[in-house]
């Protein structure tokens, strides 16, 4: 990891925060450092086309579109930053628009909020909400046709007597939900859980095996995975993308990722890499990941730069350049804290 060049890339499939606090990209040809996100502010997504990271500030009152290509950010301030906090965004396969998922704590009863952010004016539209709350450990994804947001947030669960994961499927142009699933988490990297346009992949949290549930919101179906090995971060092309688990390997003195299908089986080697350091988080672009993994090349050859180039280029466009004075650009959140 340490040899790693450290430079900025135009696109990439994936960005690993990992644990010693290095930021890592697979761009196609291999994996390079990048520079870390603006002081302040957290990665909360990778945009479809792999070129763009959205960002929140930690403090909850902003919301930044970054261009992995030359660093620069534009920020998009909170409508209510006393009482609403931002805490997730993702944006829609075409770019067109923002998911922000935020906590609303203004009124008596503290709400779950999910906005769409138009990042060509900087307005926002409340889309949703229900009692609850947003934290870190929540997360909203599009499906890959833009039809359905699939959105984790935290409720009371009188069971335990304690806060719990929970999902609800929202269909972002009635704000109605088609299907919801308690206690339960889609993937932490939540740009990335949906196998397809259909198919939503989640965890129920309090499930002793490691297995994903398989559901379809639209006819309502749900199946049960077989038990899986290793950390699955997300899905991308109808595959799980995995970390090789402590259990697995004790001694393992790499870090290994692969791929499985969604039953786990056809493991793929991805990449690793030495010495071992977990992630902390991963953020995955579906349209230009499953190019990258479907024959578990790490993109080292000729051929399969070509072949990733081909697939990718021009795949989504770059969101919208801003145009209203309520979008800020900002080397970093400090102006909004």
């Amino acid at each position: 990891m340490d040899s790693l060049p450290t430079r900025r890339v135009p696109r990439a499939a994936l960005v690993i925060e990992a644990q010693n606090g290095k930021f890592l990209a697979f761009d196609g040809a291999g994996l390079v450092q990048v520079p870390e996100p603006p002081d302040g502010a957290r990665i909360r997504a990778l945009s479809a086309d792999g070129t763009l990271l959205l960002l929140v500030t930690v403090s909850g009152d902003g919301v930044g579109v970054q261009e992995l290509a030359t660093g620069t950010v534009r920020w998009f301030g909170n409508p209510d930053p006393e009482f609403e906090h931002d805490r997730h965004t993702a944006p829609s396969p075409d770019g067109a628009v923002i998911a922000v998922l935020g906590h609303d704590d203004g009124d008596e009863v503290a709400r779950a909020v999910v906005s769409l952010l138009d990042p060509a004016t900087g307005e926002r539209r409340r889309l949703w909400s229900a009692v609850g709350a947003a934290g870190f450990e929540c997360g909203v994804c599009w499906s890959p046709d833009g039809a359905l947001l699939a959105v984790t947030y935290l409720v009371w669960d009188a069971d335990t007597g304690d806060d719990a994961l929970s999902t609800v499927v929202l269909d972002p142009a009635t704000g109605t939900a088609p299907a919801s699933y308690p206690i339960a988490t889609i993937a932490s990297a939540t740009s990335a859980t949906w196998a397809d346009d259909r198919d939503l992949v989640y965890r129920a949290e309090y499930d002793d095996l490691n297995r994903r549930f398989v559901a379809d919101p639209r006819a309502g179906t749900v199946r049960a995975t077989p038990e899986l090995t290793g950390r699955v971060w997300g899905v991308a092309g109808g595959r799980h993308v995995q970390e090789l688990a402590d259990h697995e390997a004790p001694g393992a003195e790499t870090s290994e990722f692969y791929t499985t299908d969604l039953d786990g089986r056809d493991r793929r080697p991805l990449f690793s890499y030495r010495p071992r350091v977990n992630a902390d988080s991963m953020h995955l672009a579906p349209g230009v990941f499953p190019s990258v993994a479907a024959d578990g090349n790490t993109g080292n050859s000729p051929d399969h730069r070509q072949t990733v180039r081909q697939v990718t280029v021009g795949a989504v466009p770059a969101l919208p350049e801003a145009r209203k004075p309520n979008v800020v650009d900002a080397p970093a959140p400090s102006e909004l804290l």
